[in-house]
């Protein structure tokens, strides 16, 4: 489904228009509304919002509405006018609904449903709040557990709690490793030392500290890995079990078709065993970027902590920032040296500025040597390159280069259709030709007069058909 079918298309104006941080506000005061109430009244919402932006600008746009804006644009808005045009801007880009209590005159604010998500993503970013993947393990070990052990009817919403889990793991680690990753381009960044010293103790090692210690340390993640992978791998060979889980996802999920049930279940399944297998593997990759940027930090800060704090070395820093200027700043240092320093370009001459002296050799007269006449090793290299040619470019490659060629439902390419996107495929489409008459082929290529170029290449112009009889017979043999 098109994402904006389902979301108006001025959806996220509101984050890129003038008033950006005014709305953004906004939007996390709505969603502290929604944490706490069911039903959030308009009034209790316009009261806390005029109190938020009671000191700040707002800009009115042209998207705003007239009518609440009234006359107070030319004399400046008010609070409350304030925050009735940015509720009216919140309705109109789709994020809530006014509508009236159930029974009562009450006004509320209905947030719709994707709104609500955004909003959670949104007050994610803004809080940085670190997160533990342990407790996503031990959660689907321990779901997957009981419900074998206690209560194998409950199997079916344990894989899918194990689902849940094991995907919110995966995006959270590749999370962490990409994090890591923006702290090592911080380093590249930052020229100053307190800056690293910041960046090192008050960033990156208290993450360090809740999140990439316990994956070492403590035993959730390895401990567990073995265990969950035992369990679903029993399971996807359990019938009957299986047999059940299908009937709990009849009734849950209402599906047409048992074969959709079973297709969903065996599918969650392998995809909590995939991570699983590949846990260990994304956990070396961060241990790796982790070790990167230990070292990268520390002889960063050592070099800053040590590095030349005499004339010489002031001036190289000075020529380090001037290469890496523009224009504008070069000239700005370039008149600050004018006024301060006496510099002056020294060039010189020595005996390889001018010329280079030929080396004197003397000439032998010997006996020429003679050549062997033995091709034997010619011809062995040749066979061997032949040999490589055709592992490299197999019949079967051939085959699928020249399927590949034909639009779906199509039989027949000319060559002006024909789409090479390089020499590798040119090599194909060569082979291709010389090859058509061999056993096994599918296809039949017929020559035609003249040539034509395809993306830079000269080919000739040429059809080719495919022939499925003859790639049955070809099988049958």
């Amino acid at each position: 489904m098109n994402l904006f079918h389902r979301i108006p298309a001025n959806f996220f104006s509101l984050l890129a228009s003038s008033n950006r941080e005014i709305y953004f506000d906004a939007l996390m005061l709505l969603n502290g509304f929604l944490k706490n109430e069911l039903n959030i009244r308009v009034d209790d919402y316009l009261s806390s919002l005029i109190s938020l932006i009671e000191d700040r600008a707002y800009i009115v746009e042209a998207e705003d509405d007239e009518a609440e804006a009234g006359e107070d644009v030319a004399g400046g808005l008010s609070a409350n006018t304030k925050a009735r045009l940015i509720l009216a801007r919140i309705i109109k880009t789709g994020w809530v609904d006014r509508e009236y209590m159930d029974g009562a005159f009450v006004e509320i604010i209905t947030p719709r449903d994707y709104a609500i998500k955004m909003m959670q993503t949104l007050d994610e970013l803004r809080d940085e709040r670190i997160h533990e993947y342990n407790s996503l393990v031990f959660s689907t070990y321990s779901g997957l557990k009981q419900a074998k052990n206690e209560d194998a009817r409950e199997m079916y919403d344990a894989l899918l709690g194990a689902r849940r889990n094991t995907e919110q793991l995966t995006y959270e680690l590749k999370g962490l490793y990409h994090g890591i990753r923006n702290y090592l381009r911080r380093i590249q960044e930052q020229n100053d030392i307190n800056d690293l010293l910041e960046n090192h103790f008050e960033k990156y090692k208290p993450m360090t500290d809740r999140i990439y210690h316990p994956i070492k340390t403590m035993d959730s993640v390895h401990r567990y890995m073995t265990p969950i992978k035992d369990v679903l791998t029993k399971l996807k060979f359990d019938e009957p079990l299986i047999g059940d889980m299908r009937e709990r996802a009849m009734m849950i999920r209402k599906y047409k078709h048992e074969e959709e049930a079973g297709k969903e279940i065996l599918d969650s399944i392998e995809d909590v065993l995939d991570v699983y297998i590949s846990l260990g593997g994304i956990i070396t990759e961060i241990d790796k970027k982790h070790s990167a940027y230990t070292k990268n930090s520390i002889e960063k800060m050592t070099y800053m902590m040590n590095a030349d704090q005499s004339i010489k070395g002031k001036l190289l820093d000075i020529l380090k920032i001037y290469s890496g200027a523009d224009e504008l700043k070069r000239e700005t240092i370039c008149a600050r040296f004018e006024q301060n320093v006496r510099i002056f370009r020294q060039n010189f001459i020595d005996g390889a500025s001018l010329y280079h002296k030929n080396i004197a050799s003397r000439r032998t007269n010997e006996e020429a040597l003679e050549l062997n006449a033995d091709c034997s090793f010619a011809d062995e290299a040749m066979l061997e390159l032949a040999k490589q040619m055709s592992r490299v470019y197999s019949l079967d490659r051939i085959r699928r280069f020249v399927e590949s060629l034909f639009a779906p439902g199509e039989t027949t390419v000319v060559s002006e259709n024909l789409h090479i996107s390089g020499d590798e495929d040119f090599i194909l489409l060569i082979l291709a030709i010389i090859r058509s008459n061999e056993r096994g082929m599918n296809y039949a290529v017929s020559m035609e007069n003249g040539a034509v170029r395809c993306n830079g290449y000269l080919v000739p112009n040429m059809k080719i058909q495919k022939n499925e009889g003859r790639k049955n017979v070809s099988k049958g043999v």
